[in-house]
């Protein structure tokens, strides 16, 4: 097993024949999350992907919900600030990009590494049973 960063027990026991076995549906769970969680159950490395694909879709979510909320309040306070918050809601955006890029390219390359910042969340919040 390669890159394995993780100690939770779970993650641990994800053998070479598991990556290989779950790679393509690590690497839909990306694209499509749903896919993966309803198809391959059973595949602890599509699993530990599909977990950390939720767990950056919610929190792109969340931040998006707050920044919207965030640039309503402050452009009925100074529509010249607003417009600043506004550009700035482009953040988040790239951010989940850039974070969504390398959850891919650890899927694609077989690697059971979490995502920085947002990947302990994941096993925090038992997103995927």
């Amino acid at each position: 097993m390669s890159d394995n960063t993780s100690t939770r027990p779970a993650v641990a026991s994800i053998t070479q024949a598991d990556i290989e076995d779950g790679k393509m549906m690590a690497i839909l769970a990306y694209i499509i999350f749903l896919v993966p969680l309803f198809a391959a159950r059973d595949k602890k490395f599509a699993m530990f992907h599909t977990e950390q694909a939720i767990a950056l879709w919610i929190a792109f979510i969340a931040i998006y919900i707050v920044m919207t909320i965030l640039t309503i309040v402050v452009n009925q306070i100074s529509s010249t600030l607003g417009c600043v918050v506004s550009i700035l809601g482009i953040l988040p955006w790239l951010a989940y990009v850039v974070l969504w890029i390398m959850g891919l390219l650890n899927a694609i390359g077989g690697k059971v590494k979490e995502l920085p910042v947002i990947g302990a969340w994941g096993a925090k919040l038992n997103l995927v049973k």
